[in-house]
């Protein structure tokens, strides 16, 4: 089959969607929640730093728990019981999460040193200045990922003007059909495909990915509509058609 005659131009922000800003917006979700456990942990460190006192607290107890994703990659999680008294003469039996390091190197009825708030006596540090330690390291995560973050924000972005461009201004042509062909990327265990074309020029061009059912209907030799732009042609099936189809 050929391109319908006209199709409704789409908009920036789909076009930004489907090009993968869906992911762009995850990772800065992503972004936006490691930021918040990084202040959390900065801000925690600071207290303990202001008001944080040691105490001798007995291991009652010690477990893991397991969880499984939908991936079916797995995640454990060490459990340790403490109980402390605090400076004044308070009791408590706390079951908190620590790192892997810190439950192998206790058992039930050992003694170890904490850290505690004198403001707020549940809140514990195990190892002093893990808070710290914890903030920084999300710092550092954070700074890294919100880099990766603006970078194919400006990617993507950059790909949705250049699409909305071309189908603006750019010389609505006819092109040959050359193939319909699986890529290599798999969204929800399901594969993307692409159809590729040639121009009259003898360049080729290919569209976004798409599902095969989206795809079906075109086979190689038949038509469809082009926009050229400044560094790639566009298909009308990807960015629809303009407006006024006599420029």
């Amino acid at each position: 089959m050929s391109d319908p005659d006209r199709l409704p131009p789409v908009s920036m922000l789909r076009l930004f969607l489907k090009m993968g800003g869906w992911f762009v917006l995850i990772l800065g979700v992503v972004l936006l929640v490691l930021s918040l456990i990084g202040q959390s942990a900065f801000n925690a460190a600071r207290r303990f730093d202001a008001e944080g006192l040691q105490t001798v607290a007995r291991v009652t107890e010690r477990y893991t728990t397991e969880s499984t994703d939908s991936d079916g990659d797995s995640t454990v999680t060490y459990w340790l019981g403490l109980d402390y008294t605090t400076r004044d003469g308070e009791t408590f039996d706390r079951t908190r999460t620590v790192t892997a390091r810190e439950y192998r190197n206790v058992k039930p009825g050992d003694e170890i040193d904490i850290w505690y708030l004198e403001s707020d006596p549940e809140a514990t540090e195990i190892t002093r200045g893990s808070n710290a330690r914890g903030a920084q390291a999300m710092q550092v995560v954070a700074l890294v990922l919100g880099a990766v973050w603006l970078g194919l924000l400006w990617l993507v972005g950059r790909w949705a003007v250049e699409a909305v461009r071309a189908r603006r201004f750019g010389n609505c042509e006819e092109a040959e059909v050359t193939e319909i062909f699986r890529t290599s990327i798999e969204v929800n265990n399901r594969p993307r495909y692409r159809l590729k074309w040639r121009d009259r020029q003898g360049r080729e061009g290919q569209s976004m990915l798409r599902k095969h059912g989206d795809l079906e209907a075109w086979r190689p030799g038949e038509r469809v509509r082009i926009y050229q732009g400044l560094k790639r042609a566009w298909w009308a099936g990807d960015i629809g058609d303009r407006r006024d189809p006599s420029r």
